[in-house]
């Protein structure tokens, strides 16, 4: 008999998957809100995630049939990302005793929050040709002219977090019990979002704006699992968010395309740690 992996406990998991390969980002080019598509070697690693890990009923890192949320960058290198993660999942379901997509059980909510750090003048330049100019120079650090600073970023990563603590909890922001949540959104999100919701009860435009405002808790409290996908320097500062730390705190905790990284709980829901980081291996040919 194996020993379970340290990985699953009672506790729900957080799973962060940055997008895989674009141009941009193979030549270390800040990519912050340009929108460019993978790459198709981007494409292929999201498909080797897919396969050999959300596909993959035989690893025991992420605990694919707990996933009930799924949140995604509106970015498209992520929206292609988690389109691989969807659609190569429900692809099992063509071949005859095969188990269902964990994503045929989970809700998928887009929002603007967990887009990449806005790199401002810095767009598209690489660290190496900033370097020339300002050659103390760190993101995490100085932050980007014209971009947002890392405490903004941290806000929007908090925004977030917010969300899933309570959803793994099963509680609202006041600490009283729910079955239902409100998502977070940008203000512009926010705004559009309130359009849609005051049109008429029947018509199908108010049905999805509540979809896409509203997300459900399950009543099991063991798959209340949650998938994000988004950008490197984002979910850095994410993960130093999630750990009570300072945003400043991911410079140190690097990223690759295409990696998966868990974030978790021990002892108690308010004890929350990292459990596995930048896990790539599922890229090895």
């Amino acid at each position: 008999m194996t020993t379970p992996s340290t990985v699953h406990g009672q506790y729900p998991r957080v799973y962060l998957v940055r997008h895989g390969t674009t141009e941009w980002s193979q030549n270390g080019r800040h990519t912050g809100l340009t929108d460019i598509p993978l790459l198709p070697i981007g494409v292929e690693q999201a498909g080797l995630l897919s396969s050999r890990i959300f596909e993959n009923p035989h690893q025991d890192m992420v605990h694919i049939d707990n996933i009930t949320l799924v949140l995604v960058s509106p970015l498209k290198r992520a929206q292609q990302t988690y389109e691989q993660l969807r659609n190569g999942g429900l692809s099992k379901q063509l071949h005859e005793g095969t188990a269902p997509s964990c994503f045929t059980r989970t809700q998928a909510r887009t929002t603007s929050l967990l887009t990449e750090w806005d790199y401002g003048d810095y767009e598209g330049v690489t660290t190496k040709e900033i370097l020339k100019t300002r050659p103390t120079w760190s993101l995490f650090g100085d932050n980007a002219p014209g971009g947002e600073t890392v405490e903004q970023v941290a806000a929007r990563a908090d925004a977030i977090i917010e969300l899933i603590h309570n959803y793994q909890r099963g509680l609202d922001s006041q600490g009283n019990s729910t079955s239902t949540l409100k998502m977070p959104f940008t203000e512009l999100e926010t705004q559009s979002n309130n359009k849609e919701t005051n049109t008429p009860a029947t018509d199908e435009g108010s049905l999805a704006a509540e979809h896409k405002t509203v997300v459900t808790i399950p009543n099991e409290k063991g798959r209340r699992d949650v998938l994000v996908v988004a950008h490197g320097h984002f979910l850095r500062v994410f993960a130093a968010r999630w750990l009570k730390e300072d945003g400043l705190h991911g410079k140190n905790l690097v990223l690759d395309t295409a990696s998966v990284s868990v974030l978790g709980y021990e002892h108690t829901l308010e004890e929350r740690v990292i459990k596995v980081w930048n896990q790539s291996n599922h890229l090895w040919k």
